[in-house]
This record gives structure tokens, C-alpha cells and sequence, in this order.
């Protein structure tokens, strides 16, 4: 008889513990620290972004910091897939960093960010900007464009659209495929 009462009470005792408090449930510490302003955390967060319902792009991020105050979105360790206006895959940007605007949709990337288009010309970067309604990508920080046949074209800005089909760099200059002196690119 001695036994049954004791596991009546632990029982009663497990299911007391188990109760809602009322209170909220605590966040793990770290998760704060890393960024206190956040209403919302999501670890590997996927959004995608269409238009008259054509696929647009698609967002993932490592982290994803939801800033409701500024309608804002920190991400960490980001990737962006680019579609053409069939819906085709055109172009792909990875970065360190980024901010998004869920309320115009524009986003700026930061820290190693590199965007590839499906000919296999890469642009690397710090800082990158894109305007969603103009369909534009552009840095006014130092560039360097990495064609498929291995010419690096270094300037001091850049702009294009989101598939990389029109490239333009500020004050340009080119290396050619083993070559070591830089040209000015016309």
C-alpha cells in the first residue's frame, strides 16, 4: 500500500508541475543578446516573393530578426534566388548580412556578398542594394565582376538588374585571362 501512495503523489506532483504558470515562457538568453530589438526570431527562414503570381525570388536566411517597429528583417547567412520573368532561375546572391523591408520588399545585402547568373558571371561585393519595383541591383562600393571566361573587371561601383543581363561598373578596369596589366574598360 506504501508503494501506490507514493506514485499517487508523484503523480499529482508531475501534473501540478506541468500546469501553465501564466507566466510567458523564457527565451533563451543568448537568443536575446543577439539581438535585443527583435519581436520575433526564426531560424531557418524561407519567404518567397512573387508579382502578378510570378515567382520573383526566394529568400532564405540562417537567422531571421523580425523588427516589427521598423518593419524590418535582420537576416544572417542569407541566400537570394533571382527569377526571370518566366519564373526561370536568372541569378543568385549569398552574403553574410542583409536587411529586408517587408514593407516594400527592397533589401540591402552585406559582408561578402557574391551574385551569380546562370552564364556564370560573378559579382563580388561589400554592400549591395535592390529596389524591388526597379528590378535593380546596384553598390557604390568597390566591385569586381568575374566573367565565365575568367576576365575580372574591378571598379568602384556597380549597377545591373536582378538577372545581371546589363552589368555596368564605375571606372572600370579589366585583366584578361592571363594577363597581369590592367586595362580601361571602354
Amino acid at each position: 500500500m506504501g508503494s501506490r501512495v507514493f506514485w499517487v503523489t508523484v503523480l499529482v506532483f508531475s501534473v501540478l508541475s506541468c500546469q501553465d504558470s501564466g507566466e510567458p515562457p523564457l527565451v533563451a538568453e543568448e537568443i536575446l543578446q543577439l539581438n535585443p530589438e527583435a519581436s520575433q526570431v526564426v531560424f531557418n527562414m524561407q519567404h518567397h516573393m512573387d508579382s502578378e503570381g510570378v515567382r520573383r525570388a526566394y529568400v532564405e536566411a540562417d537567422t531571421a530578426y523580425y523588427l516589427e517597429n521598423q518593419s524590418l528583417v535582420e537576416l544572417r547567412v542569407l541566400k537570394v534566388t533571382f527569377y526571370d520573368s518566366n519564373g526561370a532561375e536568372a541569378s543568385i546572391l549569398t552574403s553574410k548580412e542583409g536587411t529586408y523591408d517587408w514593407g516594400t520588399g527592397d533589401m540591402t545585402a552585406k559582408v561578402d556578398v557574391v551574385v551569380q547568373n546562370s552564364k556564370g558571371e560573378r559579382i563580388e561585393t561589400t554592400v549591395l542594394n535592390y529596389n524591388r519595383i526597379r528590378d535593380r541591383l546596384w553598390s557604390d562600393e568597390p566591385t569586381r565582376m568575374i566573367r565565365a571566361d575568367g576576365t575580372i573587371i574591378e571598379g568602384t561601383a556597380f549597377e545591373s538588374d536582378s538577372r545581371m543581363e546589363v552589368i555596368e561598373l564605375t571606372s572600370a578596369t579589366m585583366v584578361r585571362p592571363g594577363s597581369q596589366q590592367p586595362e580601361r574598360e571602354p
